[in-house]
């Protein structure tokens, strides 16, 4: 980007910051109305964004509305039902020695918030934090991703019909844009990806002392118990892995199975697989390809670490890879250790929970752990072990569809939630007014001091302070 470029988006983000100053933030009915727009925008543009999903990633019609416009939309209309009483100042008075104590709290927005989106789901990821960005009475600025470039495209230019610029903006390019935008000096960056990407967009915020919220990834276990299993549960598994070809930040990363019912998950996966997407899944039109070629490489790195049992063709002129199971993974693989983010799904057998624990290969602090049992001593050893944010039983994929559930990491997969309230509360910060009644004038607070202040002090200070 030349010097031109450089200054049009540092205008950008002074005419968003200059209009903060200039208007009072905004008041409940104009967040509202702010948000029913960009709802109305949605429904407008509905046949557009999946068109644009479908090219991106051959993403099938149905996830596409499902997962990006749908999650989208109902989101909106939570949190507009709530904003007026999330709104609402807190109020509290205490009677102290002389005076009294009135303290008004109440969110405030920290400003204008960069906003920078992943390429798995690219409309949904853009506009979640958006969502509650605006709600908290921000400015936005997003930066989608450049390997959805449909999308990204489409993005910009009906957020441009339907926003003024200095409320809400998408600004579109490759990850040079992206660098130069954290150099900016916004009030806050929300940031989704990758664990090293997250790493640098930290460290450059840092420099500036710029508050960061990062939504990163991390290998979600999914544990089957010998109590656990029936083909219900392993259809559940499979679809919550194998949607949006596995590129989705919650999925099943890895499948620990209990030795007993070991070979009959495995027949069962491979009988789930061919009901989804049939004998052929490169014919399916309800399974998309992988994003861009890069990933498609690491995927086919990954492949090679294990036996296949199930699937294992690609094409890389498409960008395709068919759902794969593999099993009997040599200890030290990459596969182990680093997020897979695709079509591969590793199935491990176990003899016994507390020693698959204790050999560290799950990962405590991934975005998720999921335990199919009926067992609640299993359930309970798993909730205690894992320092996820969330533990879902018996079920994949659901919880990051709720608004009143909060999403967000910890540790590796990230710090800082969002969704309903909790992104209400991230995207601000508490603004207290504190006022003091002085009914009696006590001069004992001021130097010079005495044993006598002293005793007074130990005796009242619950009164005093």
């Amino acid at each position: 980007m030349g010097d031109q470029g450089i200054i049009a988006l540092r205008a950008l983000l002074d005419m968003q910051q200059e209009d903060i100053l200039r208007r009072a933030v905004p008041t409940v009915f104009e967040r509202r109305n702010t948000l029913l727009r960009l709802k109305q925008m949605l429904i407008d543009h509905e046949a557009e964004f999946i068109k644009a999903l479908v090219s991106d990633m051959r993403r099938p019609a149905f996830e596409a509305f499902s997962f990006e416009i749908a999650l989208l939309l109902n989101e909106i209309e939570h949190v507009c039902g709530s904003l007026r009483k999330w709104t609402k100042p807190q109020r509290s008075y205490q009677f102290k020695f002389g005076y009294i104590e009135a303290i008004r709290a109440k969110r405030s927005p920290y400003g204008s918030v960069l906003i920078i989106s992943p390429w798995n789901y690219p409309l949904q990821l853009a506009l979640m934090p958006a969502i509650s960005a605006l709600a908290a009475g921000n400015r936005c600025v997003i930066k989608p991703s450049e390997h959805a470039a449909a999308t990204s495209e489409l993005l910009q230019k009906v957020v441009s019909q339907t926003f003024p610029p200095e409320v809400l903006s998408v600004v579109t390019g490759d990850r040079q844009i992206a660098k130069l935008l954290t150099t900016l000096p916004f009030d806050l960056i929300f940031f989704t990806g990758s664990g090293e990407t997250g790493k640098a967009v930290s460290q450059q915020a840092a420099m500036q002392l710029i508050p960061v919220i990062l939504e990163l990834g991390g290998k979600n276990a999914c544990i089957l118990d010998e109590t656990g299993f029936s083909p219900e549960t392993i259809r559940e598994i499979v679809w919550g892995k194998f949607l949006n070809a596995g590129q989705t930040c919650i999925a099943p990363d890895t499948l620990f199975v209990h030795e007993a019912i070991y070979k009959r998950t495995l027949l069962e996966i491979g009988a789930a697989l061919v009901e989804f997407y049939g004998e052929f899944p490169k014919d399916s039109k309800d399974y998309a390809s992988i994003s861009h070629y890069r990933h498609f490489q690491k995927l086919l790195h990954f492949m090679e670490q294990g036996k296949v049992r199930q699937g294992g063709a690609y094409d890389a002129d498409e960008l395709f890879i068919s759902p794969t199971v593999i099993t009997d993974i040599q200890p030290g693989s990459s596969i182990l250790r680093e997020e897979i983010f695709g079509p591969i799904l590793p199935v491990i057998p176990y003899s016994n929970l507390e020693a698959l624990l204790d050999q560290k290969m799950i990962q405590r602090d991934a975005l998720v752990a999921y335990i199919f049992s009926k067992n609640e001593q299993h359930i309970s050893l798993i909730q205690k072990y894992m320092r996820s944010t969330t533990v879902s039983i018996n079920q994949v994929i659901h919880h990051g569809a709720n608004p009143r559930i909060a999403f967000g990491g910890v540790g590796r997969s990230g710090h800082g939630s969002y969704h309903g309230k909790a992104g209400f509360l991230a995207f601000g910060y508490e603004k207290t007014e504190y006022n003091a009644y002085r009914y009696l004038h006590v001069s004992d607070k001021f130097p010079p001091y005495t044993d006598q202040d002293m005793a007074i002090v130990r005796k009242f200070r619950k009164w005093l302070l």
